[in-house]
């Protein structure tokens, strides 16, 4: 294949409305890597926001994404989980994650790609970004191990609100690194029974309703300031909410005058672009890309993997998407 064919990406062009046009590849980097993409992951609760244009302008230049062109005032190509495969030069056959607005095949910096290796399928890697999220927030949480009897008495009560994605893969981290259960407050029934399907949530309680004070960590991953409200109610004395969602333009009104104050509980925000404050000075963003690969060699992560959306209907499926009519956990475009 030539270097300089052209590919096609998804854009934007308006609040809610996407194409998908014609882009040329232009490799001028330094060391160029040429990638056939096979998968794309959405992130629905971000690109919903950037689909309706709701991105604050003060946050224009901290939420550009690598390789994203346009603005967020619109038309935009983003987006930040794509997996390809290299057609070209001494890598040739090998599998990279890089993070790439969704198009059919991308040219980017060596450096910038993370080769895959050969036991991770080409599905789950998309789940990099998102598994990294969550294991973040869960060291911003400073949770407990379980690693002794005593331990295991005073063991944290971990109460997660929403159950999208990171949501999920925070569930997900507490299993695996920590051998902790997680409950869940949900108010979507089909989501809560999707959540049933979900082997290391069988001993969780999944509910539509909380005991208040209950719990020292709350994840907070709805979006929602009826969500960030529970979250905050259902922490005991001095308990940390771990905030994850981005509200993007929208105002959030919360009621602070009962509990929040004399029982001092604490609202944290969790974002991935920075290390989590307890682990900065003991681990690098590249230790923490490996810790999320030793995550993602359980196949159970599988079952997140869906739908999955060939890339000439991805404009009409984000349509559905940014106007609420799916509810999707992790859709995949497959080019």
């Amino acid at each position: 294949m030539s270097t300089n064919s052209a590919a096609y990406a998804y854009w934007l062009v308006s609040p809610s409305v996407g194409e998908i046009r014609e882009t040329s590849l232009t490799p001028l980097l330094r060391e160029p890597l040429f990638l056939e993409t096979l998968y794309s992951g959405i992130s629905p609760g971000t690109e919903r926001l950037v689909g309706q244009a709701k991105v604050p302008e003060e946050c224009w230049e901290t939420m550009r994404c690598w390789y994203m062109e346009g603005s967020f005032a619109l038309p935009l190509k983003y987006g930040y989980s794509l997996v390809g495969q290299a057609y070209e030069g001494f890598n040739q056959g090998k599998r990279f994650f890089v993070m790439h607005p969704h198009q059919s095949r991308v040219v980017v910096e060596s450096s910038d790609a993370l080769e895959l290796p050969d036991w991770l399928p080409s599905k789950r890697a998309t789940l990099i970004p998102n598994t990294e999220t969550a294991l973040n927030a869960v060291w911003d949480a400073e949770v407990s191990q379980k690693d002794s009897f005593a331990a295991a008495l005073c063991a944290d009560r971990i109460l997660i609100v929403g159950a999208g994605i990171v949501g999920i893969l925070i569930s997900f981290v507490l299993s695996k690194e920590y051998g902790i259960g997680a409950d869940f407050l949900e108010q979507d029934q089909q989501r809560i029974q999707y959540l049933k399907q979900l082997p290391w949530l069988q001993n969780s309680r999944l509910a539509t309703d909380y005991k208040e004070g209950n719990y020292n960590i709350v994840f907070h991953t709805s979006a929602s300031a009826s969500g960030l409200q529970s979250a905050i109610n259902a922490l005991t004395f001095e308990g940390r909410c771990i905030e994850l969602s981005w509200y993007g333009t929208q105002s959030v009104s919360l009621q602070l005058g009962g509990s929040f104050h004399y029982q001092r509980k604490q609202i944290i925000a969790s974002q991935v672009s920075a290390i989590a404050k307890p682990m900065r000075k003991l681990i690098d963003y590249r230790q923490r890309k490996e810790q999320v690969l030793s995550l993602l060699a359980d196949a159970a992560v599988d079952i997140l993997l869906e739908p999955v959306i060939s890339f000439r209907d991805l404009p009409q499926f984000m349509s559905q998407l940014y106007q609420r009519q799916v509810h999707p956990v992790s859709p995949l475009v497959e080019y």
